[in-house]
């Protein structure tokens, strides 16, 4: 019996050999699998992170983009109100002219224009007397006034130098002047 049980030993140690062998396959095999898994994981992961920071400097740059256009806009919205506070200025001057200013301005201006002799002059109530103590070759309307300016009324026509109607006449082409004078960057 001795080759029998020989025999047999020999098959169960060749068992076992092959089932070790089978076994640390499985564990070779099963590491593999293990190692590849956490490889994709980790690519997983490293894609996620990629994105997720491509999405948080977009938004970075999104919110900074968006305060400097916030900024920008108050800062032209502060520059708008001191340019406006600057033609209302002017205006408010120009209706505080001295008499002797607005006589001279008044007279100057009537020497340009061509009249012809049925018009009317409109000035403010407070340069009526001064005005009339210019020699003017055009009546002063004594019903009528202005705030500021004078107006020059024909029966076909109306010249208006108005203080506030020339300031808002010019008002587009000295903006930029008083802008640049204003706000030097």
């Amino acid at each position: 019996m001795s080759n029998l049980e020989n025999l047999t030993q020999k098959i169960i140690d060749d068992a076992k050999k092959r089932a070790s062998i089978i076994l640390e396959e499985a564990e070779k095999e099963n590491k593999e699998i293990i190692n590849s898994k956490i490889n994709e994981a980790n690519k997983e992961k490293d894609r996620i992170l990629e994105r997720a920071t491509a999405e948080a400097n977009l938004l970075k740059e999104r919110v900074i983009s968006n305060a400097e256009l916030q900024v920008r806009n108050q800062k032209l919205k502060a520059k708008q109100e001191v340019i406006e506070k600057v033609f209302n200025l002017a205006k408010a001057k120009l209706k505080d002219m001295n008499e002797d200013d607005f006589s001279n301005y008044l007279s100057n201006t009537l020497k340009t224009i061509k009249l012809r002799g049925d018009e009317v002059l409109i000035i403010p109530e407070r340069m009526k007397n001064k005005v009339a103590s210019l020699d003017l070759p055009i009546k002063v309307s004594i019903e009528e006034t202005v705030e500021s300016g004078f107006i020059i009324q024909g029966s076909d026509i109306v010249l208006n130098y108005d203080f506030d109607s020339l300031v808002d006449y010019y008002r587009d082409e000295l903006e930029a002047e008083i802008a640049k004078s204003l706000f030097k960057e």
